[in-house]
């Protein structure tokens, strides 16, 4: 099994005896029958890319737990657990052309847009390799190319997602917006999107799941931004911190016009930043009080949108960026409040594999729940330089917020 895919703060090594000791015993077979939760469209070779439906080769429990975030979330899911969960998937998949796609595509629509698992009859051309990786979505395990594929089942699906399926004059933005309105999981839509089954006629197509994640995110943000401010101004400085599998979050929402910053600190050992430091090198020096080379080594990204929004992609950042700004505009949105928020990520060795964006949408989502009230701007660059004594400074210059200069008194 390909571990190194997976692990990226640690070694292939490391990531091999992590998951072994969770991942279930398991043969895989060239025909089964299973229940699949959901699709997953590769990006490869776009724009003819590989269209995979996932689910489990044999009876372990509900296959809709093996692709639900909120419950890994809620259940407070270890990344080992959730690695174990989707290593029990099988990608069947068959290359389609994004624009032309051919009949099994269709089974995969009928899966996207379904209320539960369906049921599925798979022949593959040979037994599944097997290898993991992760990254923007999900963790996808063992894959093989489908020789023979029919659903067991008519299955029941989103009547809301079938009417805009039928829609073809709504722009996929449109459509989204109008599912988010009613209601729709955000889950779903995103699955719908991969699907092709969104947008005006001759602009659908197969939608790679990595990019789809991000731009159904953004397209729903979007609107709630446009929401968010027509809203009163908050009227006090509020600070929340939630964690979760190593991330942790510290969020500002500060009185004023909308504004918006995500700045990420990677440690050593954490995902996307492998490079280590000795022991001693972490603890720092008494004698020179300089920071310890754990401080020195931690990669920081920032990205920033000001009032009028972005006219780039959140390059340093990515998919972050999009899935934190979804969650705190979801919060601002329910209270009727408008307000600058300045949100800091705070990834630790303990965040070794990358599990997808799920994991700051959720965390996020679940982070409002008990606030501190500042008093002051000041207060917040107090509070930032309590929790990153030696990162501050960095952290000042890197951001757009923190370093600004107070333009008015009634903005904090």
């Amino acid at each position: 099994m390909g571990y190194g895919k997976l692990a990226k703060g640690i070694s292939e090594e490391e990531a091999r005896r992590k998951l072994e000791k969770v991942m279930p015993s398991q043969e895989r077979k060239k025909s089964f029958q299973g229940t699949s939760p959901s699709i997953f469209i590769g990006s490869h070779n776009y724009p003819e890319v590989n269209t995979g439906v996932l689910s489990p080769q044999q009876p372990l429990g509900s296959s809709g737990l093996m692709d639900s975030p909120k419950n890994w979330y809620r259940k407070n899911y270890s990344i080992e657990k959730i690695a174990s969960l989707r290593t029990s998937l099988v990608n069947s998949k068959e290359r389609q052309k994004v624009k032309k796609p051919g009949n099994f595509a269709k089974n995969t629509r009928e899966i996207a847009m379904a209320k539960k698992p369906v049921n599925i009859e798979v022949e593959l051309e040979k037994r599944p390799g097997q290898s993991i990786s992760g990254g923007r979505a999900k963790p996808v395990s063992a894959s093989g190319d489908v020789e023979a594929f029919n659903l067991g089942e008519n299955p029941s699906v989103e009547r809301k997602i079938e009417d805009m399926f039928y829609d073809r004059d709504a722009k996929a933005e449109t459509a989204i917006d109008e599912l988010h309105d009613k209601g729709v999981d955000k889950y779903q839509i995103q699955q719908s999107f991969t699907a092709g089954m969104l947008g005006e006629d001759e602009n659908r197509e197969l939608v790679p799941t990595r990019w789809s994640i991000t731009a159904t995110d953004d397209m729903i943000s979007k609107k709630l931004r446009r929401q968010v401010k027509d809203f009163q101004q908050l009227g006090q400085i509020e600070y929340y911190n939630n964690e979760y599998v190593g991330n942790d979050f510290h969020i500002f929402l500060i009185p004023g016009r909308w504004e918006y910053e995500l700045i990420e600190m990677k440690r050593p050992g954490s995902v996307w930043n492998a490079s280590t430091s000795s022991k001693s090198d972490t603890q720092g020096s008494l004698s020179t009080g300089k920071p310890p080379n754990t401080a020195e080594n931690t990669y920081i990204a920032q990205n920033y949108e000001p009032y009028s929004g972005r006219t780039s992609y959140a390059e340093q950042t990515a998919g972050a960026f999009y899935a934190a700004r979804l969650g705190t505009l979801e919060h601002l949105r329910n209270r009727k409040r408008q307000a600058k928020a300045l949100i800091l990520r705070d990834v630790s060795p303990e965040y070794w594999a990358p599990l997808g964006v799920w994991v700051i949408r959720e965390t996020m989502r679940n982070a409002f729940n008990e606030k501190k009230e500042l008093n002051t701007f000041k207060e917040v660059k107090q509070t930032i330089g309590t929790e990153f004594k030696f990162l501050y400074h960095r952290l000042k210059q890197k951001s757009k917020i923190i370093g600004s200069r107070q333009a008015s008194i009634t903005d904090f």
